[in-house]
């Protein structure tokens, strides 16, 4: 049996998150061999010039690594850039039912129905058979 250890918690600047989110998308040719390097990073929201020291960091995280001429997110980069983008969507709709339970007063149904829909506990057709039958 493989357990596997957890996922460590990554503390990064906006600009590496960014690196490692394009590097889960695609490689990237290292910017630094020609300008059309750099124009290619530059157009996917990659600073050239901060993208020496962020490699530098990444890799020394194990997050990326250089490949030939090519920068790839590594499988624990992909899983750190992953789970963020899951704790990410947590906050996102945990921040609607607060914002559906402020306003319970007035819609305390739609309250109750998001959140059940926000717990999994019915589904997005379910809530809006149950939020036609309210407004009917």
């Amino acid at each position: 049996m493989h357990f596997s250890a957890p996922l460590p918690a990554v503390d990064l600047a906006d600009a590496q998150w960014r690196l490692i989110a394009q590097l889960v998308t695609a490689s990237l040719r290292y910017p630094g061999n020609t300008t059309d390097d750099a124009e290619v990073a530059a157009a996917r929201g990659i600073d050239p010039e901060q993208i020496h020291s962020d490699v530098s960091f990444l890799t020394w995280l194990k997050l990326i690594e250089r490949r030939d001429d090519r920068l790839v997110a590594t499988a624990l980069g992909a899983a750190v850039h992953y789970r963020r983008l899951h704790e990410s969507s947590e906050l996102r709709l945990s921040e609607v039912v607060r914002f559906a339970e402020a306003h319970e007063a007035q819609a305390p149904q739609f309250t109750r129905a998001v959140q059940q829909l926000a717990q999994g506990s019915i589904s997005f057709e379910e809530a809006m058979s149950g939020a036609a039958r309210r407004s009917a």
